[in-house]
C-alpha cells in the first residue's frame, strides 16, 4: 500500500492508540490558542482569512481524533464534549460554506482551556492506570 493510498491511511489512523488521538487533540487545541494569540480581538479575527482557515483545520482535527477515541473511554470520561467535538468538524467539513467564524471564536474563548484541562487530566489517570 502506497501513502497516497486512502485505505493506508485507514489502516494507519486504527493501528494508532487512542492516546495519540487525544493528545493530537490537545495539540490542536494549543495550535488554536496560538494562533488566536496572533490577533487583536475578535474583529481582527474576523477580518484574518488565514488565521480563521487555521483554526478551523485544527477544528476539524480535534473532532477526528474524537471520532478515533473508543466509546468505552467516551462513556468513562464524560465531561469532555466528545460529540460536541465531533459533530463540530462534520460541520466545519461538510458545511463549511455556512461557518461562522465567530462561533469558532466563541468556543475557543469560553471552551478550549476547559476542553484541554479535561483532556490533559484524562491523560494522566490513563497513564496511571497503564503503569
Amino acid at each position: 500500500m502506497e501513502a497516497s493510498d486512502p485505505k493506508a491511511s485507514e489502516v494507519l489512523m486504527k493501528n494508532r492508540d487512542y492516546v495519540a488521538f487525544i493528545k493530537d487533540m490537545v495539540e490542536a487545541i494549543d495550535k488554536i490558542l496560538l494562533y488566536l494569540n496572533t490577533v487583536d480581538g475578535l474583529s481582527d479575527f474576523l477580518q484574518n482569512d488565514m488565521v480563521i482557515d487555521a483554526v478551523t483545520r485544527n477544528y476539524e482535527i480535534i473532532g477526528e481524533a474524537a471520532n478515533q477515541v473508543p466509546k468505552t473511554i467516551w462513556r468513562k470520561y464524560p465531561e469532555v464534549p466528545w460529540k460536541q467535538m465531533y459533530g463540530l468538524r462534520n460541520f466545519a467539513a461538510h458545511e463549511y460554506h455556512t461557518i461562522d467564524p465567530q462561533i469558532l471564536w466563541e468556543i475557543a474563548e469560553d471552551h478550549l482551556v476547559e476542553n484541554r484541562a479535561q483532556l490533559v487530566k484524562l491523560l494522566n489517570e490513563e497513564k496511571k492506570n497503564q503503569s
